[in-house]
């Protein structure tokens, strides 16, 4: 079911018509003013601030200005317009809206809309104000919703305005010139951006185009992520990132009457969600705001410019979808057509803070050059396992394992350089080992894994860093060389028990009488471990509360907290 925003605004605005009601502007934490709205006006209002709209002292939508995309300060052009979002309640609901992606214009035009109507009773309408939303012409375009919303998250993020494009119209008009009219790929054609890359897509681009900003390595800015299987689970990481600025694209399957028609890449700007439920359920997203390069591509053939279709965003309904080996949601993206999640792809905002090549022997081709990646560079207790943990016990073997991924288009053939290097906190060195092969070939778009190595621990309770680097001598080219080097900063701990106030290893009634003597100042031997093995429901201090869950769990009833697990002190 497809729903217009304006009708989820617009039941905030008619349950709260009658109400006192005031603006609540903050410039800054400490300079807080409030504006009456009957007295207010409009056009004046803290253009540019982030604002909350409050009823009787209880907020009901806040604006929150993005962090400021600070490509525009690198275009010169004095800009100063960033990104917004906006996050409320429902009333009488348990239903939370988060919508980004607002420009400081619509941000204007949403404010000046619910002022109107608090005073006056008016309705306003949410399409057309502004949204980035790259829009099919259906001339030469049809197979490129991938590209268009490509265009739309790298004109969010900010990475299309360090290039120099105007608007996601412009980038996408770049594609359609540089790529052939068929499928593709939103994390690749992020690669070909950036870096002149496309790999394992149908539609490939003409010689020579792309590659953008050639210092930056796309693999260390956009990731795919399946959500066929556990969905729920796997979109709080896609939400959590979509919070903190990233862009994010959803790739759908489509289904008419007759089957499957095909896939289709949209646009994701945020859900509504049910507060009721944790962010890995399914019960949790409720539905989904995007913009999609189809919804008016029939307004715009001939020769009309798709700058002048209506930038449209839609709020659909999610419903569970549940198959053999799928488990996610879909939703009717038309009357006639159902639209199944598959994955998505997020990219991350553009930051001077992110890591790109500076060495002036690094060639910045992945076209030519092999680009040789640390990616990833595991570390684990287990010698069976291969995710990356972080802390460890005294006296626990630690295994580590380097992988190295070529991203480029040309094969990597040459010796093979790799040194491990573990430091304490004070910088000092306390072991390395060094790899060397010759002759080794690692083909474009393939890896080389390491074996595991390991390190008996011996090491004191501290904190460390273990570093791998390759080719730092620079014996073979490379587009970059910057991402030759992968630190994980890991930790050794001593355990506990939760639980287990006096520190004998078990959970006992002897516990409980420590916990309560401590209450009742006649114990005074608490210190900073003991608080960590008392504080079992996490309030930060040992309080009654903790007793009687431990007396409820050796009662043996139930208790939401798990007593008698094993952790690390901080």
């Amino acid at each position: 079911m497809k729903k217009p925003i304006a009708a989820i605004l617009s039941i905030l605005l008619i349950m709260s018509m009658m109400t006192s009601t005031a603006v609540f502007a903050q410039e800054a934490p400490e300079a807080e003013q409030v504006i009456d709205i009957d007295k207010a006006d409009a056009a004046a209002a803290l253009d540019e601030q982030s604002y909350t709209i409050v009823d009787n002292g209880h907020p009901l939508l806040e604006v929150v200005r993005v962090k400021e995309p600070a490509a525009t300060a690198a275009l010169g052009d004095g800009s100063t317009s960033g990104y917004y979002t906006a996050e409320f309640m429902i009333p009488e609901s348990t239903s939370q809206v988060y919508l980004t992606g607002l420009t400081r214009d619509n941000v204007s035009e949403i404010r000046q809309a619910i002022i109107e109507s608090y005073t006056g009773g008016g309705n306003f309408d949410l399409r057309n104000l502004g949204f980035i939303d790259a829009e099919k012409t259906r001339e030469g375009d049809d197979y490129m919703c991938w590209a268009a919303s490509t265009a739309n998250i790298l004109t969010y993020t900010g990475w299309a305005a360090q290039a120099g494009f105007d608007s996601a119209d412009d980038l996408f008009e770049t594609y359609i010139d540089a790529f052939e009219n068929r499928g593709g790929n939103v994390r690749i054609a992020t690669g070909w951006f950036i870096n002149g890359i496309s790999v394992n897509t149908l539609s490939q681009p003409r010689e020579g185009t792309g590659s953008f900003l050639p210092q930056y390595n796309y693999r260390d800015l956009a990731e795919e992520i399946n959500l066929r299987q556990n969905c729920a689970a796997q979109l709080a990481a896609v939400f959590d990132r979509l919070k903190n600025g990233y862009g994010v694209s959803l790739s759908v399957d489509i289904y008419n009457s007759t089957g499957y028609e095909g896939s289709h890449a949209v646009t994701c700007w945020g859900f509504v969600t049910d507060v009721r439920y944790p962010n890995t359920s399914k019960q949790y997203y409720q539905s989904v705001f995007i913009t999609d390069s189809d919804s008016d591509k029939y307004s715009v053939q001939g020769d009309t410019d798709r700058r002048d279709a209506d930038d449209r965003m839609s709020l659909y309904t999610l419903e569970p979808e549940e198959q053999e080996e799928i488990n996610t949601y879909r939703f009717n993206i038309t009357s006639k057509q159902t639209a199944m999640i598959s994955s998505a792809v997020t990219v991350m905002p553009f930051s001077e803070e992110i890591p790109y090549e500076t060495d002036p022997d690094a060639t910045l081709d992945m076209i030519n050059d092999p680009d040789i990646e640390l990616d990833p560079f595991v570390l684990t207790d287990d010698p069976d396992d291969y995710s990356t943990v972080t802390t460890f016990a005294p006296d626990t073997t630690i295994y580590y394992q380097p992988y190295m991924m070529n991203g480029a288009k040309a094969d990597y053939y040459g010796d093979i350089f790799l040194r491990i290097s573990v430091k304490d906190s004070h910088g000092n060195e306390i072991y390395t080992k060094n790899f060397i092969n010759h002759g080794l070939r690692i083909p474009a778009s393939a890896g080389l894994r390491y074996n595991k190595d390991s390190i008996k621990s011996s090491m004191p309770v501290g904190d460390y860093t273990i570093t791998a680097s390759f080719n730092a001598e620079h014996q073979t080219t490379e587009a970059h060389y910057f991402n030759n080097t992968r630190t994980i900063h890991f930790k050794i701990r001593e355990q506990y028990l939760l639980g287990d106030a006096n520190g004998d290893d078990a959970i006992s009634t002897p516990d409980i009488t420590k916990m309560q003597r401590i209450l009742a100042r006649m114990d005074h031997s608490m210190d900073d471990m003991m608080r960590q093995r008392c504080d079992i429901n996490h309030s930060g201090d040992l309080a009654l509360p903790d007793v009687t869950i431990l007396q409820r769990k050796l009662a043996r009833m139930e208790v939401a907290f798990p007593v008698g697990e094993t952790r690390f002190y901080d």
